[in-house]
């Protein structure tokens, strides 16, 4: 029984430590046992312990008093359990959990009861002989009866258990019995890799590892065993300033950034030591990169100002670019602060084997001013290339060996003297508004036709003086062609002119009655037409090599008028206004064959219908596979299989039914 509340009651073996306040109307409390919770020992007198595991059990009245009045009272009902720790020696050894990949955590499922012998289930370790011999032939089979890793039926050892077929040893597999299916993994077999997935994160770099010999596609390393670096254009556009650079892949990339101060951005600003590096050669040794220096004030190609904008006026003409053309930037010297900045960084690597020779860059600097009073910065593209060329820094590179390579560049030069010094043989590559005045050049490319063109502006007083407008066409779309020679072959030698071959080009600038008409002008060259003859020079290998024959440049003449009529009657009225005119260029290549054809006989002339090209049928081609003119294989390999056919022919002859009936026919005949 509980005593009634109160405030004078006794507390006992238990102490009330806190009491402090959780609430308006709630207060939280504190109470403590003064016992020991540790098991009774061997001593009978010991009073101060717990005799069994469950120690205390008590119900508890706490009791809120104030000014001596029972405010409120709570039971408690305290169930404490005596502390159990371990004493003597502890061992260290811990409890092994078999791999459930390869054993089953369950050995026995069929051990339900702790501590007793489950009937009938052999595999319980509580179960002794005696016990099993009472339901030993009654014993749970299979996975519940602890045999969880069965024999599999394709296993080889199970032939003489499963009265397996003849063939079986042929077809069976030779396995460890571990390798049980039934766990569903056969842990000896092939393993797979696990596939990473994609991820958002910026991929960390290897460690670098020296090279012992350069490969297709491995960094170039530096002096301390760092990756050698040029900034390059990712997948998404975006200017990677850390790129390795790989060896024996070539690359162009460009990166556009706001033009600042150098002490802002470094990479803008870069002198010979900082590109003066030492690489790994990929033998042991080490080679210095040469650093050559070029100065220019062409800028239009590298800075950019977005504060001005390029509008045309409708007055304003547009030509050929000029050789003074440079987009200069000086202008805002007086504003700003004026500092060198890297343009373009070309690297040339060489290499021999698997190893690099020598390294050149091309650095082309120019003085650039900022504009401290523009409301927007300037844009500086900087250019970056890569080029691998086989052989040593004096070599040049090639289009082929010895035949031209689809996709190459045309080798040209020109002559002085004795002496031929290589250059490009460029074409049109308009860009931005179309004008030829900012129009880029690209190379010929052998085997491949092409045509572009850009846009010419002249007014009514431009055509005034047509001699000069068609003197100025010319001039302008031959400057594209500063070449004299074409090499005949891929790999041309420069001091053998017999391995090259003189551009011919047709000048025809004429004057007619029509000069005399005011805005029109007749026999315009506003087309270029570049006809490039090749053959084929020989066989390589099995692989005909082909070759430049000739190379015609010509042009087609066009007449030119100023439209005034309807709505542009205005430029008529006004000699200022100007109007666009397209200039082209075009680049065919024609291949002829390397011998002249056979001339027609007599009986081709006479008799058409035995001519293979003028009809469907073709008599002398009815062996063709066995014929010379047949490619698609060796003449030797058509002889041989055409053996073949005929040997089937005649085994089908032998063996057919018109072979039985002559045989029959044979026999039955008497003599």
């Amino acid at each position: 029984m509980l005593p009634l509340p109160s405030c004078t009651g006794r507390s006992g073996q238990w102490q009330l430590l806190t009491g402090e306040r959780a609430g308006n109307s709630s207060l939280k409390i504190t109470v403590q046992l003064n016992q020991s919770l540790q098991l009774c020992g061997s001593n009978p007198n010991e009073t101060n312990c717990c005799p069994e595991s469950l120690c205390v059990v008590q119900s508890l009245r706490v009791t809120a008093c104030r000014n001596n009045s029972v405010e409120a009272t709570l039971l408690v009902q305290a169930e404490i359990y005596a502390e159990t720790s371990t004493t003597g020696n502890v061992s260290e050894n811990k409890t092994v959990i078999p791999n459930q990949v390869y054993q089953p955590l369950g050995s026995c499922p069929c051990n339900l009861q702790a501590g007793v012998c489950d009937v009938r289930c052999c595999c319980d370790q509580e179960c002794t002989p005696s016990l099993i011999q009472l339901f030993g032939s009654y014993c749970y089979s299979g996975v519940f009866g602890g045999n969880v890793a069965p024999l599999f039926d394709q296993l080889c050892s199970v032939q003489t258990v499963n009265n397996a077929p003849d063939w079986f040893p042929f077809l069976c597999v030779q396995s460890s019995v571990d390798n049980s299916p039934f766990l569903g993994l056969f842990y000896q077999g092939a393993t797979i890799n696990p596939i990473e997935s994609p991820s958002f994160q910026t991929p960390s770099l290897v460690e670098p590892i020296v090279p012992n010999g350069y490969t297709q596609g491995s960094p170039i390393l530096t002096e301390n065993n760092q990756y050698f670096t040029i900034p390059q254009q990712s997948m998404i556009g975006q200017c990677v300033r850390d790129a390795p650079v790989a060896f024996l892949q070539n690359f162009k990339s460009s990166c556009v950034a706001p033009l600042t101060a150098c002490n802002i951005s470094p990479s803008a600003c870069l002198n010979p030591l900082e590109l003066s590096l030492m690489i790994i050669n990929g033998q042991g040794g080490f080679i210095n990169i040469t650093v050559i220096e070029q100065l220019t004030t062409d800028l239009s190609d590298f800075v950019s100002d977005p504060n001005n904008a390029e509008t045309l006026s409708p007055t304003q003409e547009s030509l050929f670019p000029a050789a003074s053309n440079s987009g200069d930037f000086s202008a805002s010297e007086q504003n700003g602060l004026c500092e060198n900045k890297s343009l373009s960084l070309n690297y040339t690597f060489f290499w021999k084997g698997n190893s690099l020779t020598n390294i050149t860059v091309i650095h082309l600097i120019a003085k650039v001013c900022l504009d401290a009073n523009a409301k927007l910065p300037l844009m500086l593209t900087q250019r970056f290339s890569a080029v691998f060329v086989n052989g040593d820094a004096t070599a040049q590179s090639n289009s082929g060996n010895p035949g031209y390579q689809i996709g190459k560049p045309v080798i040209v030069g020109t002559m002085s003297g004795s002496v031929i010094t290589r250059t490009t043989l460029n074409v049109w590559q308009p860009v931005g508004n179309g004008l030829c005045a900012t129009a880029k050049t690209t190379p010929v490319l052998f085997g491949e036709d092409f045509t572009s063109g850009c846009i010419l502006r002249l007014s009514l007083k431009g055509l005034s003086n047509c001699s000069q407008t068609r003197e100025t066409v010319q001039k302008g779309l031959s400057s594209l062609i500063s070449a004299t020679i074409v090499a005949k072959t891929g790999n041309p030698v420069s001091t053998d002119l017999n391995e090259w071959v003189s551009i011919s080009m047709a000048l025809n600038i004429s004057s007619t009655a029509a000069d005399n008409l005011p805005g029109i002008c007749t026999g315009i060259p506003a087309n270029m037409n570049i006809q490039i003859i090749t053959a084929d020079v020989g066989v390589v290998e099995g692989v005909p090599q082909t070759g430049i024959r000739a190379v015609e440049v010509g042009f087609t003449s066009v007449t030119w008028k100023i439209q005034c009529g309807g709505a542009n009657a205005a430029a008529c009225v006004n000699d200022s206004i100007v109007q666009s005119f397209p200039v082209s260029t075009s680049v065919t290549f024609i291949k002829i064959p390397a011998q002249p054809l056979p001339s027609k006989s007599r009986f081709q002339l006479n008799y058409t219908e035995y001519d293979c090209d003028r009809n469907d049928v073709c008599w002398p081609q009815l062996a063709y596979p066995l014929t010379r003119y047949y490619t698609g294989e060796s003449y030797s390999q058509s002889i041989a299989k055409g053996m073949i056919l005929v040997l089937f022919f005649i085994v089908a002859s032998v063996l057919g039914s018109p072979w039985n009936q002559i045989r029959q026919a044979w026999n039955n005949t008497t003599f």
